[in-house]
């Protein structure tokens, strides 16, 4: 399953489960995951509708969905139209506008999980469930406008919210087909955030005057009970209220009672004008922040929620982007010092972006994470995975760290050291595979998907459409739909994988471009040979029982002759007067087929190439009227090394191509799967390709048996 299956009629439709990409793969659909919604966003360069019916999932796959629309360039409008619940509540809080249908509904919660373990283990995990609570609060607080307090309450309560509740509580902006609110629950998030600036501004002014007293002759009495005015201002401070409008109330009056210096002595500061410039400047750091995290965002090393925290704590945007480098850098060794939630939220943000690197580091490619694992090494990826200094026993040290769990847990049912290696040669697979790519596309239409192994049926449909008069009464005369269907299978082919206990101790690197470019290449010829096996061996059609080149197809010339004006005109005669399947004898309904490919094997490329060569004939008569509407193909699979024919040609039309083609759902390119992950001796893989190609237009093609 890929980022496609989520778009329909120019909409993204996210209906189901969220759940990590590798288990959609292998369900029937009922699912999707964040890669699969960046793929399908990215098919949109502007503003999308994103329409969601989910009961939620995996709450990482929820973030980095949030986070994915949060980072499109485009206006992001989601719509309820069912249920968005627990990890599909979290998704929609990234999206610019978020509306709901009457009936829908929006579900928060606590996180949960189960657990099998000792009580310390259990302990942990709470700790781990309470930092994703606050966490999670903390995005819907952002977005709904509520305190992280209030949220928390309604995520422990588990509450459901209608479509007229979630507008009112923040969590919706408006209802499906109606205006947003005149004060929209985001101006009211705005608000709140602005309210916050005022606040900050307000306590700098404290600070300021508080300086100005070491500075100047300004009474330090007085400007102390000015500061403390201030800071009193800010304590008393409520939040926006009913209305929306950010209000700061005044200060009590026991809490101006300070001390006041001579009016000669002291010069009233402009209040508004220092109030003004501190909230720019607040409005510009996190600008910068925001700005400086982006592209990080996008790529999944930072949560849209990191983010935030450190906006909120106010640092500079120096001092932000030193932390939020922090939080992409490696994972340091445990040690002492931070709390289980702590060291527990560190480690899982900072885990992905380690395993990353080391599968970057292993493929070359350091521009991003891979650079904190630069020159790593087989051996080396072992090790560390184990944790470095633990024993002289090198060897153990790589048995040990090639059934390490500690970076996933097992959660894949493999060791980390099986994830990364059998990642990075899938990968590595993937770019040599798409590096090749494919010559049989000349001779095939669009490849179809199939969702098993059971045979698919490229059908035609003609019949005779010629307008007949209407009847005098009005009557129309039925016309009669005919089609005819070729049968399609697609087949699963592959090989195992073994990267052996000695090929890492000996740090064989070679296995990560020998494997997934041998591969690559089989699969190419794999394709290659199906494809061109049915033109070259003139296969049989399954609808009529005739060969795909047979004089009943109009498409074979009697007798064999050389490329020419002459036997192409002849060729392009035969395809023009082509008729739509079930038309009626002695009717006129051509289909007016183009050829605009000649397609020959290698011993024919010669004359191909100079039949359509740009030269200027000595006199009309030797011109040749197809030399800028036909592009002549060198097809090896056609010839006879392959058990073909060195003379014949072919003249194929790009608009009816006689092959067609299918790859099994969800396995677009030949993919590696670990199969044996938790043995310290060996990681076993598999790696396999399914696809499959059967004849199904005669009409799109012609055959010359050649001189």
């Amino acid at each position: 399953m890929d980022g496609n299956d989520l778009i329909l009629n120019g909409e993204i439709v996210l209906d189901g489960m969220i759940m990590p990409h590798d288990w959609c793969e292998f369900m029937e659909g009922g699912c999707f995951s964040a890669r699969m919604l960046r793929e399908a966003l990215a098919e949109f360069p502007g503003d999308v509708t994103v329409r969601i019916n989910s009961s939620g999932g995996d709450p990482f796959e929820g973030e980095a969905m949030r986070a994915a629309l949060a980072a499109h360039p485009g206006e992001v409008r989601v719509e309820v139209t069912g249920l968005a619940a627990s990890a599909a509540s979290l998704l929609i809080m990234g999206a610019g506008r978020i509306e709901m249908t009457a009936g829908s509904l929006i579900m928060i919660h606590d996180p949960s999980s189960c657990l099998c373990g000792t009580a310390g283990e259990h302990r942990a995990e709470a700790a781990v469930l309470e930092t994703m609570s606050a966490t999670y609060a903390g995005v819907y607080a952002a977005r709904s406008g509520q305190s992280r307090e209030a949220v928390l309450a309604m995520m422990a309560a588990t509450t459901w919210m209608g479509a007229e509740e979630a507008v009112a509580a923040g969590f919706a902006d408006a209802l499906a087909g109606q205006a947003a609110p005149e004060t929209p629950p985001p101006a009211r998030a705005a608000a709140m955030a602005l309210h916050q600036e005022t606040l900050s501004a307000l306590r700098r002014c404290a600070a300021h005057f508080n300086a100005a007293s070491r500075e100047g002759p300004v009474s330090r009495t007085a400007t102390v009970g000015h500061s403390q005015a201030v800071m009193a201002a800010t304590e008393e401070a409520d939040m926006p209220q009913d209305d929306d409008t950010p209000a700061v109330a005044t200060p009590p009056a026991a809490r101006q009672e300070a001390p006041q210096a001579p009016a000669a002595t002291m010069q009233a500061p402009d209040a508004e004008a220092i109030t003004a410039r501190a909230v720019e400047a607040e409005r510009a750091r996190q600008r910068d922040i925001r700005s400086m995290s982006a592209a990080f965002v996008a790529a999944g090393q930072l949560s849209q929620t990191q983010v935030d925290e450190v906006i909120d704590e106010g640092v500079t945007a120096a001092e932000a982007g030193n932390r939020l480098m922090a939080l992409m850098a490696p994972a340091p060794q445990s040690g002492g010092g931070a709390s289980d939630a702590q060291r527990v939220h560190v480690r899982r943000d900072e885990g992905e972006t380690r395993m990353e690197g080391m599968i970057c580091a292993l493929m070359r490619d350091y521009e991003g994470p891979g650079a904190a694992f630069r020159g790593m090494r087989l051996r080396s990826l072992a090790t560390t995975l184990n944790g470095s200094g633990r024993g002289f026993n090198e060897t153990e040290e790589v048995q040990r760290g090639m059934m390490s769990t500690r970076m996933m847990g097992g959660a894949h049912g493999v060791s980390d050291f099986a994830y990364i290696t059998t990642e990075v040669m899938n990968r590595s697979l993937l770019r040599e595979y798409d590096r090749r790519g494919a010559n049989w596309n000349i001779v095939t239409g669009a490849p179809m998907q199939a969702n098993d192994f059971r045979e698919l049926h490229a059908v035609r449909f003609g019949g005779d459409f010629q307008l007949k008069p209407v009847k005098e009464n009005g009557e129309y005369e039925s016309a009669v739909l005919a089609d005819e269907a070729e049968g399609l299978t697609v087949e699963r082919r592959g090989r195992d994988i073994t990267l052996t206990f000695e090929a890492v101790i000996n740090d064989d690197m070679s296995a990560f471009t020998r494997i997934p470019r041998e591969f690559a290449i089989a699969s190419r010829v794999m394709e290659a040979s199906m494809v061109w096996g049915l033109i070259r061996d003139n296969a049989t059609l399954k609808s009529d029982g005739t060969a795909l080149f047979h004089a009943d197809h109009g498409n074979l010339a009697a007798s064999g002759a050389a490329i020419s004006v002459t036997t192409v005109g002849a060729a392009r005669k035969a395809m023009w007067e082509q008729k739509a399947y079930g038309a009626a004898a002695g009717s006129d309904d051509f289909l007016q087929i183009v050829p605009d490919r000649l397609l020959v094997a290698p011993a024919k490329e010669v004359a191909a190439q100079q039949f359509v060569a740009d030269i200027t004939p000595a006199k009309i008569a030797d011109s040749n009227p197809f030399r800028s509407s036909i592009t002549p193909y060198t097809v090896p699979h056609l010839g006879a090394a392959a058990g073909g024919s060195d003379n014949a040609w072919y003249l194929v039309s790009s608009d009816l191509p006689p092959i067609s083609v299918a790859y099994l759902e969800g396995y677009e390119a030949p993919t590696v799967r670990t199969i044996e992950g938790m043995n310290p001796d060996v990681v076993k893989m598999n790696a396999r390709h399914i696809f499959g190609a059967a004849g199904s237009e005669f009409r799109g093609a012609y055959k010359n048996g050649g001189a």
